[in-house]
């Protein structure tokens, strides 16, 4: 059901740690068996200081220990859809998730295309140098 690059809508998500039910995107980062997926769940909260924000893509500047990719407003992410917010993903917040546990929220999820592979790849690398990932996850990227 979930392929590497797919941008979903979930409506709403249950997050692992209890925090209250939202509507989230989630993207599809890597198929880690039949049953696993690492995924990140890309936000609109900004934590890129100001005289960084104007940047899109990949902002990395270990020495200020900050990461993440940067998707910009209105700019077409996939086929169909682009963010209505500037929108971050973070090394820090990318996890894996069980088929079982998605299956949970099954009817509640959207499908909001695939990210190109240069898009998808651009993102996978920009991750690799966030210094905050998980060693195991790194090694998948």
């Amino acid at each position: 059901m979930f392929a590497e690059g797919q941008l979903l809508r979930f409506d709403p998500f249950i997050f692992k740690n209890g925090a209250p039910s939202k509507p989230k995107y989630y993207v599809v980062l890597k198929h880690m068996g039949e049953d696993l997926m690492m995924a990140s769940l890309p936000t609109s909260q900004d934590h890129v200081p100001g005289d960084l924000s104007d940047r899109t893509g990949c902002v990395n500047f270990p020495e200020r220990c900050v990461n993440a990719y940067v998707f910009a407003a209105g700019e077409p992410v996939t086929d169909i859809f682009a963010f209505p917010l500037r929108t971050f993903v973070y090394g820090e917040q990318v996890d894996e998730y069980s088929q079982i546990y998605l299956d949970k929220m099954g009817a509640n999820i959207e499908f909001l295309g695939m990210l190109p592979s240069e898009r998808l790849e651009a993102l996978r690398q920009c991750l690799k140098q966030s210094p905050l990932i998980k060693r195991k996850y790194y090694r998948l990227l």
